[in-house]
């Protein structure tokens, strides 16, 4: 099946109201199907990891975020942000800390926002 981008992009929007919504379920069968079929593409890559970060799997979050979007753009302050969100999460507060303290400096206004707010706990 060939998806458009934005087919790709409603499914992934879809996603994040599922997860947002308390359905991690639901957000989880959606984002892997998005990524079934748009595999390449950094957004989606982004949405899966936050939808594991949302069900309490830190372990695949860290990965898809080490090892499918920061290896390929080692400047995704939006990536870096919820790894230090995971890292968190399984107790690795040092390297948590230290990625917050970067997404901080160089990150958009809601990236800073949200490392800031992880560096204030």
């Amino acid at each position: 099946m060939q998806a458009t981008t934005e087919l790709l992009q409603l499914l992934s929007e879809i996603g994040y109201m599922a997860c947002f919504r308390g359905d991690v379920q639901r957000a989880k069968v959606i984002m892997d199907g998005v990524d079934a079929v748009g595999r390449e593409q950094t957004p989606i890559k982004m949405g899966l990891a936050i939808t594991r970060i949302y069900s309490g799997e830190y372990d695949m979050a860290i990965d898809i975020l080490r090892n499918q979007i920061l290896v390929h753009e080692p400047d995704h302050m939006s990536a870096k942000c919820f790894l230090g969100i995971a890292l968190n999460q399984i107790g690795q507060q040092g390297e948590a800390q230290q990625l917050f303290r970067e997404v901080s400096a160089h990150g958009n206004a809601d990236e800073q926002s949200i490392a800031n707010a992880y560096l204030n706990q």
